[in-house]
């Protein structure tokens, strides 16, 4: 009795949050692959991925992230779809909340099961990052260096006292 009111208990609480049991028509999530997976504004991904076999050539993958909002992938003779993408530009990111960093991608095989997957976009130095530096560096001398003869002379004889005033300690010590 015990046993069945917990079962119950369970199955009660799993249809409350919305789970349920997986269907015979429930269509799979395939994952869609970017390469690069992060890239800069303006540049160009490969996007790929592997549905059931089918007479389909061509799918399309949507995405935000995305210059057009979508890119075509077409079947290749590995059985996987794929296509080149061109990322939006920074100012097309920056209309976008400013926002640049993961960007889902998504879209449907031609069985129905959908593909998802993901690019980051990273602000790079050229891309609204800041500035690169260029150029030598610039040290400067600090104005405590010179070089003359008194300068010499004054730290050699720092060093000399230091060294004797070490030599005479280490000589009352020993004996």
């Amino acid at each position: 009795m015990r046993a069945s009111r917990t079962a119950i208990t369970v199955l009660g609480a799993a249809a409350l949050l919305g789970f349920a049991a997986p269907t015979a028509s429930a269509k799979s999530v395939e994952p869609a692959w970017v390469s690069p997976a992060e890239a800069g504004p303006g540049q160009s991904v490969t996007v790929s991925v592997t549905c059931e076999t089918s007479s389909v050539k061509t799918i399309t993958a949507n995405s935000q992230a995305f210059s057009t909002g979508s890119a075509t992938l077409t079947l290749g003779s590995d059985g996987k779809y794929s296509g080149k993408a061109l990322l939006a530009s920074k100012e097309e990111f920056a209309s976008k909340a400013g926002r640049t960093s993961g960007w889902g991608i998504d879209g449907s095989c031609p069985n129905g099961d959908t593909f998802t997957g993901a690019v980051e976009v990273k602000a790079g130095p050229h891309d609204g990052g800041g500035k690169q530096p260029s150029g030598p560096v610039k040290t400067g001398l600090g104005g405590s260096t010179r070089t003359g003869p008194a300068d010499l002379v004054a730290g050699g004889a720092l060093v000399g006292g230091g060294v004797g005033g070490f030599w005479l300690l280490r000589r009352r010590t020993a004996s």
